[in-house]
Formats: C-alpha cells, sequence, structure tokens
C-alpha cells in the first residue's frame, strides 16, 4: 500500500509573496532628503556624528594656506591653481595658487597653498 503525498509546496511558496511583498515595498527607492533623515535619527540613537555614517567629506581649513580633507574617493584634477576631489556626495573644489597636495593616504589629504575658494559640486 503506497500513499500518496500531496506537496504542500504551492501553500509554502504563496505564505511567502505576502512576506517579500512587504519586503519590497519597504524597499522602495528613498529621497536623498529621506536619508538624510534617516542617517541622523540612525546617528543620534547610536550617538554617532552623522558625517561618519554617510561617509560626508570632512573639510578642515587651517588659515588661508593649508586644507585636510577626509573621506574622498579620489583626485579628479590636480593642477597648480585649482585641485578637484571626488567625494562620496559630491566634489569639493579647491581654488588658489602655488596648491600642493602635501601627503594623501586612502581617506584623507592635506592640502597646501595660498587657497582662495573652496566649492561644493
Amino acid at each position: 500500500m503506497k500513499k500518496k503525498f500531496k506537496s504542500n509546496h504551492d501553500k509554502f511558496k504563496k505564505s511567502n509573496s505576502s512576506i517579500y511583498s512587504q519586503f519590497e515595498k519597504s524597499m522602495k527607492k528613498t529621497s536623498p532628503v529621506e536619508k538624510e533623515n534617516y542617517l541622523e535619527t540612525l546617528s543620534s540613537q547610536l550617538k554617532l556624528p552623522a558625517d561618519i555614517l554617510a561617509g560626508a567629506p570632512i573639510v578642515t581649513a587651517t588659515g588661508r594656506n593649508q586644507i585636510y580633507v577626509e573621506n574622498y574617493k579620489g583626485i579628479i584634477e590636480y593642477t597648480g591653481k585649482v585641485i578637484k576631489i571626488q567625494t562620496k556626495l559630491c566634489k569639493v573644489c579647491i581654488e588658489g595658487s602655488n596648491l600642493n597636495i602635501d601627503y594623501y593616504t586612502n581617506d584623507e589629504m592635506q592640502i597646501s597653498g595660498i587657497i582662495n575658494t573652496i566649492s561644493y559640486r
């Protein structure tokens, strides 16, 4: 006597589809404003600075002759008058004269020279 077993696969598949649909709804594309609000909330709950979580560039100017840039991805342009740096969120453009990159590592660099403007694009 052989008994035939009916597969529960269809039931299981249907029950999981509702879970996935909820997940897909929660994974909708969020606007940059919503992401910033989320990061602000998360950073306040974890008591961490928001710039660390977002990977925001940290630009520290010491007087008019020295700049430290942290959290950058790469150097776009490098001349004596302009240095353009790509970050995760934007491009940082430093204009001046006699600009020089003194040192750089994977995540920070020091720029010296006479700095006229720092702009974010």
